[in-house]
């Protein structure tokens, strides 16, 4: 039984791949120098293949033990209607049962429209992927964007310095002083991604800058535990001086730009004189920052991400697994290229480990 439910699922594992090194191949300047450990390496098809299986059966188990106890109640009953022999029919109930359970699990899991797997993300988008986010660890979000610093040997800290390692590697012949992280919608780990990976980039020696873009729902502040009543948005309605507005954070060197108070007038803000003049002035050799990163917002729905794309040297694009939809994450692509948005690579968040 067990045999024929995993051969089932290996054929539609096969089918749905496809092609793997569609956008598996890791950029040029990469290939020279590294195999890329973690989005470069292939892992035997077999042991992928229960890997996968045990994955959806975790993420569909409500649905597989409701259809299996509907099944195998009613494949029960009407067999002993007809005739009573309870030693036979118990295990073909159980069987078809069984069978039934993991059966609609794989047929919800083919509809299903979001990013499922590292290979499942390259076929969606021509971009190559630079990094995994694992899952949550059992501990909060905002435990969770201090990894790096608070737990440098953990598994987000490991994932977080080889995602460093392949920007400066994808990067080494032209290093984007100002880096956009966007994501395409709200919840997708983008903010725990831009704090973890600024801590590892800081733990190798940069001075780095941190800038909360969103000016609607803002967050660094949060896990920082620092005070939001002035921030970027004082700066570009022209009330406060940008050093006044800059705080020190807990982690060496890195410093925080909040984005103050929320403001109705947000992408007016953003497409300003006054934000063309604070990039001209951070991106100058005299700026006391050696990388500057900008938390924007999702791109969907809004205006904001594509403005700050456009601003910015490099846009990385943040990807949740079995989150993020292949349909949104396609058009989020597309109007990130229509704004002329310097697209580095993709890092995939909530991977599963």
């Amino acid at each position: 039984m067990i045999v024929s439910i995993m051969g089932i699922w290996g054929m539609y594992v096969k089918n749905s791949m496809g092609n793997d090194n569609a956008y598996w191949a890791t950029p040029k300047a990469m290939t020279t120098t590294s195999p890329m450990p973690i989005t470069g390496q292939k892992q035997d098809s077999y042991w992928h293949t229960l890997k996968q299986f045990w994955h959806l059966l975790r993420r569909y188990e409500k649905t597989i033990l409701w259809v299996y106890l509907s099944s195998f109640v009613l494949t029960l009953f009407l067999l002993e209607a007809f005739e009573r022999q309870l030693i036979v029919h118990f295990p073909l109930s159980f069987a078809i049962g069984l069978l039934g359970g993991v059966g609609v699990a794989i047929l919800k899991n083919q509809l299903d429209d979001t990013i499922k797997s590292q290979q499942d993300l390259c076929r969606t988008l021509p971009l190559p992927l630079l990094g995994l986010a694992p899952a949550n660890t059992p501990v909060s979000t905002q435990a969770y964007a201090l990894q790096t610093a608070l737990a440098d040997t953990s598994e987000v800290a490991d994932a977080f310095r080889l995602l460093r390692n392949n920007l400066l590697l994808l990067t080494q012949h032209n290093t984007p002083k100002i880096l956009n992280i966007t994501s395409t919608d709200a919840s997708e780990g983008k903010s725990s991604t831009i704090i973890n990976l600024a801590t590892a980039f800081a733990q190798s020696g940069k001075r780095v800058l941190l800038i909360d873009a969103d000016l609607r729902r803002p967050t660094l502040h949060k896990h920082f535990n620092t005070n939001n009543i002035k921030g970027l948005g004082n700066y570009l309605a022209g009330l406060n001086r940008i050093e006044t507005l800059i705080q020190p954070t807990f982690i060496a060197n890195i410093s925080l730009l909040p984005a103050g108070p929320v403001t109705p007038h947000q992408v007016e803000l953003l497409a300003s004189d006054q934000f063309k003049a604070l990039i001209a002035q951070l991106e100058s050799p005299e700026a006391p920052f050696e990388l500057v990163m900008v938390d924007s917002p999702p791109v969907m729905g809004m205006a904001d991400a594509l403005l700050l794309s456009n601003r910015a040297h490099a846009t990385l694009l943040v990807a949740a697994c079995y989150q993020t939809r292949k349909r949104a994450l396609v058009s989020s692509f597309q109007k990130l290229q229509q704004a002329r948005g310097n697209l580095l690579g993709m890092v995939m968040t909530k991977a599963p480990v």
